[in-house]
């Protein structure tokens, strides 16, 4: 009773700000995050409390609001060690409140020099004030895609995937493990290999993955599938007890690549149970909902316009009956802006005309949203940071070009002392050099796969990404 007072007592009038989406008022409501935050994650629990997670700072922060985001508690700081990795969109700190009000979170070790990538959990037991110190939930480092659900029974399953065993018939394929908890979160079975019984358990590389607790006691995993090089999405169907998994397939698009397209999938369970999963298939969003039993998904939604770099989709359902769609338009690159948009639809997938804009925001970010006890919707995302901190970069004159047929990378503008690091599809780096002015890097002795080239200036930490697929 003491923690719950104080955590009221803990409420201000933040620097959020709150809107309403243009053409969709008293429908969708806006809610900005923290300036310099990333990747919000983002849970409303069944006493109309809403709880979320962010990046900032290679930190995790935790908030909560009782007013639907109007209003959200001092932040605390969730990793008591370590730092946190929020790079490219959908990695950060990911959140689940069992129906006993502990709040779970999950992450993984941010990519630096020298560092192991292990998956990361916390708990806290007093409403938020305060997280245990983590521990490795994860015995192999290297991972991503990191995700986890907790049910308030006891039962905690965190989910990952990582290239062990190594694996060289799938290109940018890893396979799905998981760690349990039957102590709702004090100690972890020892981490393991997903089993599935319909599916050999490859996913894409490094998409993100997203776990949930069904009304039903079961527990589901949405992930994009990397079987066959087809890159299509499935729904895992288990009991968090057990180590024994149905696959169910979300969509049939048959997307063959051989690369992994850095986009992953959204899982959000309406109050009558039914499952929507949003997910991008060849660079168009859509959505997609389950029958009753979750045994099998119709309907294959996609945006009004149908444009092309859509990214980053969310799909949640109220109880009046419609289902908001929000996603990004744009490139997948922290060192660029996306559109966030949203369109309102019936529960039979029909568009009801209603669509809006709701702004520009870091390309690296993902939005969120939920159904607030208003039964109203609510789109999280944060728009402050990207419109100045893109024209005053100093690192936005850079271009970074590649020619994989020469094996040579060339980096040009730079103006100042600027780190230039480059990560291999496990995050590990695989090159790291201070450099002065323009350069040129050598890729010669890269294997195939997708890099990550980060440049960061020593004055003020700024970061750009470029994915380079080098072929042989």
């Amino acid at each position: 009773m003491i923690n719950k007072f104080l955590s009221i007592v803990f409420m201000f009038i933040s620097g959020y700000s709150f809107a309403q989406c243009s053409g969709l008022s008293n429908t969708v409501n806006i809610i900005q995050a923290p300036i310099g935050s990333l990747v919000p994650d983002v849970v409303m629990d069944n006493n109309g409390i809403l709880h979320m997670v962010y990046a900032k700072n290679q930190n995790a922060y935790y908030v909560r609001s009782i007013d639907n985001g109007t209003t959200f508690s001092v932040p605390v700081k969730v990793n008591l060690t370590g730092s946190v990795e929020y790079k490219m969109g959908e990695r950060g700190p990911k959140i689940s409140v069992g129906n006993d009000g502990v709040i779970h979170v999950a992450w993984m070790d941010l990519w630096s020099s020298g560092v192991n990538t292990y998956a990361r959990y916390t708990r806290s037991t007093d409403d938020g004030l305060s997280f245990e110190a983590p521990k490795a939930v994860s015995i192999t480092t290297g991972i991503d895609g990191v995700t986890l659900a907790a049910d308030g029974n006891n039962n905690v399953v965190v989910f990952w995937h990582i290239m062990v065993p190594v694996q060289t018939t799938i290109p940018e394929a890893t396979w799905l493990h998981m760690s349990r908890s039957v102590n709702n979160g004090v100690s972890f079975i020892t981490d393991t290999n997903v089993v599935i019984n319909n599916h050999s358990g490859l996913a894409c590389t490094m998409c993100m993955t997203r776990a949930r607790f069904g009304i039903d006691g079961k527990v589901y995993l949405l992930f994009r599938s990397a079987e066959n090089n087809i890159r299509d999405f499935y729904v895992l169907k288990g009991y968090a007890t057990q180590n024994n998994f149905t696959a169910i397939r979300v969509n049939s698009d048959n997307w063959n690549i051989n690369y992994c397209p850095m986009v992953g999938p959204e899982l959000e369970i309406s109050n009558s149970g039914l499952q929507y999963c949003a997910f991008m298939s060849d660079s168009h969003v859509y959505w997609s909902v389950s029958d009753s039993s979750i045994s099998n998904f119709t309907q294959h939604v996609a945006t009004p316009l149908s444009e092309t770099d859509e990214i980053y989709p969310t799909a949640i359902a109220n109880n009046s009956g419609k289902v908001l769609f929000v996603w990004q338009v744009g490139p997948m690159s922290i060192s660029d802006s996306a559109t966030v948009k949203c369109a309102l639809y019936n529960s039979d997938g029909s568009y009801t005309g209603q669509e809006c804009t709701i702004g520009r925001t870091f390309s690296g970010t993902k939005a969120t949203a939920f159904v607030g006890t208003d039964d109203n919707f609510y789109v999280v995302l944060n728009t402050n940071n990207l419109a100045n901190s893109i024209i005053d970069n100093k690192l936005s004159d850079i271009s970074i070009l590649s020619n994989p047929n020469e094996d040579l990378v060339n980096i040009t503008g730079i103006k100042c002392k600027t780190r230039i690091s480059i990560y291999n599809m496990f995050g590990q780096i695989v090159q790291d050099e201070e450099v002065l002015g323009n350069t040129i890097i050598s890729t010669t002795e890269f294997i195939n796969g997708i890099y990550i080239i980060e440049a960061i200036s020593s004055e003020n930490s700024e970061c750009k990404k470029l994915l380079i697929t080098k072929f042989r």
